[in-house]
């Protein structure tokens, strides 16, 4: 037996399943309202139904897995809408103005919950290894889908290689790439990356990227269906394994770029999934290395690089050129770092949605009301988080901030701050207006934003005051719940051994 199978088939315990589902159900739990929003798959069981019968499912999934029978559900297809739109409707009717009805939609893959927690154990194992290789060899160019990098952390080593003069950039963007991976190919990769002596853990990766696919139409009322349509190629978008497996195929490219292509050509790299940049300290060689990155894309992986003038552009970051690269929603150049105008749009359409979403008994009762939820959208949980000047109370260490704001606390250009909490102003008074026929008055809203009204801009210094002060301590990893006696989110460590059952006595 070997070793990756080894610790998998270790892992097939009922104990093991159950401390798989209450994990998932914490990450799933809306806290502030203790709903737990798990998606159904195409089996149409939901979190209460595999509570219900999770002795049958732990039995299932450990004699199935043990005795390498275990095969995923057909995946049950949802369309999401990509930033600006808000609503699936409205990136539908921007597409279809442009005769591209599916530019602005992304399509993620559900499965059952089953089938999540085998994704989950899976991953467990084979995620460790892939990350001791991509530690070696691509750590400081491969930030997307690993548990210790983030997109935050690639845009500042960006921001910081343009402040030293890397000002000419390659942005480039790969066709499709989820939907065009051949299944050989990356069946091929992953024998050579996990070894094809881990039987267990390549039979269940080629059963994942195989898996049926059932698109909107083809699934009706959540009844198991008879048919589903084959996947010819590609990997599934939104599974446990689906970023993992697009590090992988990806690999030997990134192998590529960094050992072959950046000594020779003197360049910096950086890659989030299938969106990658290059940083150049002139313009002499991008037209050349984009050829080259295109020539070995069709070559190697079998896939299409957007050529130049569409998805893919070359840029002029200097005082001649003026131009900004838009990179994981991020607007950035030598002179700002400010949040990506879809970004700003679709957080628009966010807080329009939620104003008008509210139900308000009287006229009397509008700021009340209006004034929390808003607050919501741009602290998130924060006001609810038992803490001390935004630290743990107990391992005295940053919380991270599970936000709007939060994610975007490294902008630079506070004006657009300013400018949203204007925007946020503008459309609560369109919000009144359009309820009572009569204007908010200034003052009222004023005093309301002084007393409880939560500014975008106050909140940007309030963070980076507490993150330049305790930023040494690094972050907190402990996991937050919600106790129902107080209403209030407090937090538990890993290194408490009752974890789950505090949880489970809180939370569900």
């Amino acid at each position: 037996m070997n070793n990756l199978d080894t610790i998998f088939l270790a892992s097939l315990t009922p104990e093991r399943i159950k401390t798989e589902f209450n994990d998932l159900k914490t990450a799933k739990t809306d806290i502030l309202s203790n709903e737990i929003k798990i998606a159904r798959g195409c089996d149409g069981v939901n979190h209460e139904d595999f509570q219900n019968n999770i002795d049958e499912h732990a039995r299932t999934i450990c004699e199935k897995g043990a005795s390498m029978k275990y095969r995923f559900a057909p995946f049950r297809e949802t369309k999401v809408p990509k930033p600006p739109y808000h609503t699936l409707k409205e990136a539908m009717t921007a597409g279809a103005s442009i005769n591209k009805p599916d530019k602005f939609i992304r399509t993620l893959s559900i499965s059952t919950i089953q089938d999540t927690i085998f994704q989950k154990l899976l991953s467990d194992v084979a995620m460790p290894h892939a990350e001791i290789v991509f530690a070696r060899d691509i750590d400081l160019h491969s930030f997307g889908y690993r548990k210790a990098k983030s997109s935050k952390m690639c845009v500042k080593k960006i921001r910081r290689l343009i402040d030293e003069g890397y000002l000419y950039v390659l942005d480039a963007d790969i066709s499709k790439f989820f939907d065009e991976i051949e299944h050989g190919l990356l069946t091929e990769k992953m024998i050579d990356f996990f070894g094809i002596e881990n039987e267990f853990i390549q039979k269940f990766l080629y059963r994942f990227i195989h898996v049926d696919r059932l698109p909107p139409e083809m699934l009706k009322d959540y009844k198991f269906p008879e048919r589903a349509e084959k996947r010819v190629k590609g990997i599934p978008q939104g599974g446990v394994l689906s970023g993992l497996l697009a590090n992988v195929f990806l690999y030997d490219f990134d192998i590529y770029v960094v050992k072959k292509l950046m000594p020779k050509f003197d360049f910096k790299y950086f890659r989030y999934a299938d969106d990658f940049v290059l940083l150049f300290k002139s313009m002499d060689w991008i037209a050349e290395v984009h050829t080259l990155l295109e020539k070995r894309l069709c070559d190697e992986e079998k896939l299409t690089l957007h050529p130049i003038g569409e998805k893919s552009e070359i840029l002029d970051l200097s005082e001649n050129g003026k131009d900004t690269l838009d990179f994981l929603g991020f607007e950035i150049s030598p002179r700002f770092l400010r949040v990506k105008e879809d970004n700003f749009k679709k957080f628009r359409k966010r807080i329009i949605a939620t104003l008008q979403s509210i139900e308000i008994e009287s006229q009397d009762a509008y700021l009340s009301k209006i004034v929390p939820a808003i607050s919501r959208r741009i602290v998130g949980l924060e006001d609810n988080i038992e803490h001390n000047g935004g630290l743990c109370p107990h391992c005295k260490k940053l919380i991270k901030k599970r936000s709007w704001i939060g994610y975007f606390m490294m902008v630079n250009d506070v004006r657009q701050l300013r400018n949203i909490d204007t925007m946020i102003r503008t459309e609560i008074y369109a919000d009144y207006y359009r309820r009572y026929k009569s204007h908010l008055r200034k003052k009222d809203l004023f005093h309301a934003t002084n007393d409880y009204l939560t500014s975008v801009e106050s909140m940007y210094y309030k963070y980076k005051k507490q993150f330049r002060k305790y930023e040494k301590y690094g972050y907190c990893d402990g996991k937050l719940y919600r106790d129902e006696k107080t209403g209030q989110i407090k937090i538990i460590h890993p290194e408490n051994q009752n974890l789950e059952n505090e949880i489970a006595q809180h939370q569900f």
